[in-house]
């Protein structure tokens, strides 16, 4: 086989044979440099791919991140005001307990009225005036005086309507019978 390939080639001239040969290499060598540049190219192709995505996701978790830093910052300004209104509450409420304080213990006419018995006229028309507040209608009945059944002194009034015990009626003050008994 090599005879006839020796052969055929020998008729041709050398140089035209070598010239062959070099194009033949040539085109292999070209056709293995694209081949490689393809390969580069798709590479390059996946890479900028790759990055565009990777920017885009940083992008989206930048976007995230800011969402969630505003979202804290509002939580921290919400709780902020809020710790301001209850300090507010506080030093408001703090004032009106020594504003009572000093009502009681200082004024001697709330002292005397805070230690001044509640008459059961009185406590009778509270109860009336609950009990016709709480039947629904809306509409008040008009309330006349009702009156003392127990005669003045302090038997017939009620001591300490402030203090709790044992014997109270619904509305906190207690009866002239239990008045005496404490």
């Amino acid at each position: 086989m090599w005879n006839v390939l020796w052969g055929f080639f020998g008729r041709i001239p050398a140089r035209v044979l070598i010239a062959l040969v070099a194009i033949v290499l040539l085109l292999g060598g070209l056709w293995g440099f694209t081949y490689r540049l393809d390969q580069w190219r798709q590479a390059l192709s996946s890479a900028q791919e790759d990055a565009r995505s990777a920017h885009e996701l940083a992008q989206r978790q930048q976007l995230v991140a800011r969402a969630w830093q505003a979202h804290a910052e509002h939580l921290a300004e919400v709780g902020a005001r809020r710790e301001q209104q209850l300090e507010a509450n506080q030093k408001a409420l703090a004032g009106k307990r020594q504003q009572l304080e000093r009502i009681i213990n200082d004024d001697q006419t709330s002292k005397k009225w805070a230690d001044h018995a509640v008459p059961d006229g009185i406590h009778q028309w509270l109860r009336q005036l609950a009990a016709s507040d709480n039947a629904g209608d809306g509409a008040t009945a008009p309330h006349a005086p009702l009156p003392d059944p127990a005669p003045a002194g302090t038997a017939g009034h009620r001591q300490y309507p402030h203090q709790s015990g044992s014997r109270l009626v619904a509305d906190g003050l207690r009866t002239a019978a239990t008045a005496n008994e404490h």
